[in-house]
């Protein structure tokens, strides 16, 4: 089976030895850590069938160079006997024709998957996005954590933390700080504090005005349960969807063009990702592609529920119809003149015309373009060896992370969806940019802003950002996200152990 031509479909079904592969990873990994093999699930996260033949993973394409055992760029480099040698507790492997770099690499990965694992004194374990963050829960992280790899290999954590956001979600509501009520909304907004830390410190999260991409959520638990039957909770997942939709989302729907407005996925809002002066309603009232493409696999999410649950079909098929006028309406109104994909449509009705790495890598990820429109929403977006920009061109007036940088889980991401748009392997490539975030040449350190644990910055791990067009790599060390992205490269190519 081509690899490319696997997509994150909520259709596909699971046979009797992909169930019992399943359970051997939930036993290896969220368990006592027992066998030291897996095979996969058939589900939504794209993978082969056969070992990768060539040798993974070895990369070389100008001063970017992924060797056995070492890793150089434009800025630096290291060896493989410089890197920790972690023992994590998944004892799942590689197998076939792997390098010794390639397998430190995932231990690594694994080990920085693990550190993040939250235990607080009520004893349910649940994932933070990263050593810089402590005990924050961020939705956004830890669902894209799910669907990039650790919904397969640490199932229970991974219920556990969506379940939390879900509870948090639910309690929080529309309370928020004084400058997140967004008038425009009809919401029952309630301030509850002065100042949006305030907010933090009680619910551990923030105002949803700052998680309007929400919605991501739906995305992780369908892609959890269909890897983990044995785990699945589909009631559940439908009655957080329903609850989710009438309260939290269908308020922010503008059925005139038929697009939710949000943040684009995992932009702050007023960050570099907007131009300069956008105030916090501009940031949210606007519509994005990234998050309207979420929008659409949370309601094929929703559809696939209703299947597993045994609701009516006509429940299923409402849920379908409405996922088919989204996928128009992003169509229609995302789609420029070349057939690129623009970044998002102002709170005016104005096109962004930059590109943006996860709105496009989305929208083949999902199949709401394919075959040749695939092929010219990825045409010509920089690919560069210190990584993949945020936006093609950058957001004039910010330089800041959220706009002149590349973070190698949007790296990953859209390599994955290029594979599907024009049927290429970019394992190997995406390896050794995910490789350059273990340390070949860092930023200056910063301060530690408020009331941010301290983190770990230093050759090793998988790092948080990329800052562009230097290259040196910045941020968070054993960033969850990016550690995800490395179990992502590993399932594509094929060379997880099976039993």
């Amino acid at each position: 089976m081509n690899r490319a031509s696997i997509t994150s479909s909520p259709k596909i079904q699971l046979h009797r030895r992909s169930f019992l592969g399943v359970v051997a990873i939930g036993l290896a990994c969220s368990g006592a850590g027992l066998l030291t093999n897996s095979v996969f699930a058939e589900s939504g996260l794209p993978h082969t069938t056969a070992t990768k033949a060539q040798r993974c993973f070895l990369f070389e394409q100008g001063p970017l160079v992924m060797t056995e055992d070492a890793l150089r760029d434009a800025n630096g480099q290291f060896s493989l006997s410089q890197l920790p040698a972690p023992e994590p507790k998944c004892k799942v492997r590689l197998t076939g024709n792997i390098t010794p770099l390639t397998e430190r690499m995932w231990q690594i990965a694994l080990d920085d998957v693990e550190r993040n694992q939250v235990k607080p004194e009520s004893g349910v374990v649940y994932f933070g996005a990263g050593s810089r963050y402590g005990d924050r829960v961020y939705t956004r992280d830890i669902s894209i954590a799910g669907v990039l790899g650790v919904n397969r290999f640490y199932p229970n954590e991974m219920l556990a933390s969506l379940k939390l956001t879900r509870e948090i979600r639910k309690e929080l509501g529309y309370k928020v700080s004084a400058p997140h009520k967004v008038n425009e909304i009809d919401a029952p907004w309630e301030v509850i504090a002065e100042v949006e830390k305030e907010v933090m410190a009680k619910y551990k999260t923030n105002s949803y005005t700052r998680a309007t991409d929400d919605v991501v959520w739906l995305w992780a638990a369908d892609d959890l349960f269909t890897l983990h039957p044995e785990l699945a909770d589909w009631k559940w997942m439908l009655e957080n969807g329903d609850l989710s939709f009438q309260v939290f989302y269908a308020p922010w729907f503008d059925p005139s063009v038929g697009l939710y407005r949000g943040q684009p996925l995992f932009h702050d809002i007023t960050s570099s990702a907007y131009p300069e002066g956008m105030e916090i309603a501009d940031c949210v009232l606007l519509k994005a592609l990234s998050t309207n493409c979420l929008y659409y696999r949370g309601l094929l999410a929703m559809a696939n529920a209703c299947e597993k649950d045994g609701r009516p079909a006509t429940e299923k098929l409402q849920w379908l119809q409405r996922a088919a006028a989204l996928k128009a309406a992003i169509l229609k109104e995302f789609t420029m003149p070349d057939g690129t994909l623009a970044y998002y449509k102002d709170r005016h009705g104005k096109i962004m015309p930059n590109r943006e790495i996860l709105g496009t890598a989305f929208a083949a990820i999902f199949g709401i373009v394919e075959g040749e429109v695939a092929k010219k929403a990825y045409d010509g977006y920089p690919v560069t060896d210190k990584g993949i920009p945020l936006f093609s061109p950058f957001i004039p007036g910010n330089s800041g992370p959220h706009n002149m940088a590349s973070w190698p889980f949007c790296d990953t991401f859209f390599l994955w969806g290029k594979a599907l748009a024009d049927g290429g392997d970019y394992t190997d490539q995406n390896a050794a940019l995910l490789g350059r975030s273990l340390g070949t040449a860092f930023a200056p350190k910063k301060a530690k802003a408020e009331n941010e644990a301290m983190w770990d910055q230093g050759l090793g791990s998988f790092h948080e950002k990329i800052p562009l067009p230097a290259g040196l790599i910045a941020g968070s060390g054993h960033q969850l996200w990016s550690a995800a992205a490395f179990l992502n490269v590993c399932i594509r190519a094929g060379i997880v152990a099976r039993l």
